[in-house]
């Protein structure tokens, strides 16, 4: 019988786990990444940008003649134009002016229209436009990937359940990172009533490690470390929390090209330092730490592996 996906949006998901072996042979622990690049835009934004598209067309709030707004230059909005080619749905996005040509490239190609906001006032001044076009523009809806709790759902009913199943129920520790939350709460959400025995850690920036009680600040980890906590994320969903240098982000990063032939993002790289941190722990003599890996590195080019001092939102 074929196997053809009706379109893009039925390959979302089903990501594989792959062994780091020889990432840093010899670990106690057994180290595996989900690599989420496997998703159709390379990135875990397109299980949250799916799930809320599909809750607000269930819940009337989007319709064929609705706008969808959204401030981001990153994998959400591509994740979101992907999506919306293929929904026939207008997508406006809204960045800083020297966001990266090639991604306001890709964003262009995909149908995506961008606003582009003075660079000195960073992600939050694309925010208020954001805001301000949602008022102009009507019927419009911003997605709200930080509060909207069909982002995590999304990770509970996905990722987190394709690792407990890929790893027959062995897994011992899952390594989030801290975006918008999604993935975090997703994952505690779904362990905590499946297996709560399995341990889940948050990894974010050093520089903005408000999770781990500290100011926000700017970083260059794109991706992660959004400067506050978002608000489907609760600290008590946690077990542990993870900070992470720039320059331990990059190192890991040039480890999983070389060592694993995995090229990964920045964020990527950060989850990869701090599940290699947990699984060098004694205690976890060969017990399972699943590194969820969020990112692709050819997006990134050389930012990737030497880093380019972004804001926080």
């Amino acid at each position: 019988m074929p196997r053809i996906a009706r379109d893009v949006t039925w390959l979302v998901g089903r990501t594989p786990l792959v062994a780091l072996d020889r990432l840093e042979p010899g670990l106690p622990g057994r180290l595996v990444a989900k690599l989420e690049a496997r998703n159709p835009s390379a990135s875990n934004k397109d299980r949250a940008a799916l799930a809320m598209i599909e809750h607000a067309e269930r819940s009337g709030a989007l319709s064929p003649d609705t706008t969808l707004i959204e401030c981001s230059a990153g994998d959400l909005g591509l994740a979101l134009a992907s999506i919306c080619a293929v929904r026939g749905y207008r997508l406006v996005l809204t960045m800083p002016a020297n966001s990266p040509a090639g991604r306001t490239n890709l964003l262009r190609s995909l149908g995506a229209e961008l606003v582009l906001t003075e660079p000195s006032l960073g992600m939050r001044g694309a925010m208020l436009k954001a805001d301000e076009l949602q008022r102009v523009i009507q019927p419009s809806l911003i997605l709200q990937p930080f509060s909207n709790t069909a982002n995590a759902r999304a990770h509970a009913r996905g990722t987190a359940r394709e690792i407990w199943e890929d790893s027959d129920g062995t897994v011992h520790t899952v390594v989030c990172p801290v975006g918008s939350g999604g993935t975090a709460a997703g994952c505690a959400a779904f362990f905590r009533e499946t297996a709560p025995q399995v341990r889940i850690v948050g990894v974010e920036p050093r520089r903005s490690a408000v999770l781990c009680g500290g100011a926000p600040g700017a970083h260059d980890i794109v991706g992660i470390g959004a400067g506050f906590v978002p608000g489907i994320l609760a600290a008590k969903d946690l077990h542990e929390v993870i900070a992470v240098d720039e320059s331990e982000a990059f190192a890991a990063v040039r480890g999983l090209a070389r060592r694993e032939g995995i090229l990964a993002g920045p964020a990527s790289g950060a989850v990869a330092h701090a599940a290699l941190a947990v699984a060098r722990r004694r205690e976890l003599g060969g017990r399972l730490v699943v590194a969820i890996l969020p990112d692709h590195g050819e997006r990134f080019g050389e930012h990737a592996c030497h880093g380019a001092r972004t804001e926080t939102t």
